[in-house]
């Protein structure tokens, strides 16, 4: 099954868009987010959504972080589509909070796109986790001694607000497919940083076991 095709699926199968939906996509610059919304675009008129608008979060801790942001700006304007912007000093916020960073920016992301939301009075709110994002966060879980509720991972829907088109995909495939449309998405070199927990299982732990226990992890 394609991509694209696997996309439609998922949408039908969790009922994850209806007609004249308005749709926010949540969009970093990177290969999946930038997967999900060039899909949603060439698929729009099949759903029959009304509007897609993406909303995106500057977190200023990285150099590279404004280029990625004039990169999701081009885009929008090359698709003429709506892009609401906000900066937010996710180290300030952190220190503010005492909390982590990726707490802190999880947490400014989704609160940006709940205003965007009731500004534009939006139906969805589409976040790119994929397929591989899933397993991570189950054995992310799974260590951390996590109930049977945490042992389900990610939801390609919740509440039938916030929605996940992307969930039975896989990064391999988005990142193909990017290559295909020539996005040139940008990547994140933080996702590198071991010292986080989603990245060590994602770069040392997955690739183990794939190699030494199971390649279909």
């Amino acid at each position: 099954m394609e991509l694209q095709e696997k996309i439609l699926d998922t949408i039908k199968t969790y009922k994850l868009i209806d007609p004249k939906d308005i749709v926010i996509v949540a969009v970093s610059g990177g290969p999946d987010s930038m997967c999900l919304l060039d899909n949603l675009l060439s698929i729009k008129e099949k759903l029959e959504i009304k509007e897609i608008v993406v909303a995106h979060v500057n977190h200023q801790i990285r150099e590279e972080a404004q280029s990625e942001t004039e990169y999701v700006e081009e885009y929008c304007k090359h698709k003429k589509i709506r892009c609401f912007t906000k900066y937010v000093n996710i180290p300030q916020v952190s220190l503010e909070q005492r909390i982590g960073t990726e707490e802190a920016g999880r947490n400014e992301r989704y609160k940006f796109f709940d205003e965007v939301a009731q500004k534009i009075n939006a139906d969805k709110i589409a976040i790119a986790h994929n397929l591989n994002d899933n397993a991570e966060t189950v054995l992310m879980h799974l260590m951390r001694g996590s109930g049977i509720s945490g042992l389900c991972g990610i939801k390609a829907s919740v509440e039938g607000r916030i929605i996940r088109p992307l969930i039975k995909c896989e990064r391999t495939e988005i990142e193909q497919y990017c290559k295909e449309k020539n996005l040139d998405p940008k990547f994140d070199k933080s996702n590198n940083d071991n010292t986080y927990t989603r990245n060590k299982i994602r770069n040392e732990l997955i690739p183990y076991i794939q190699n030494n226990i199971n390649p279909n992890i």
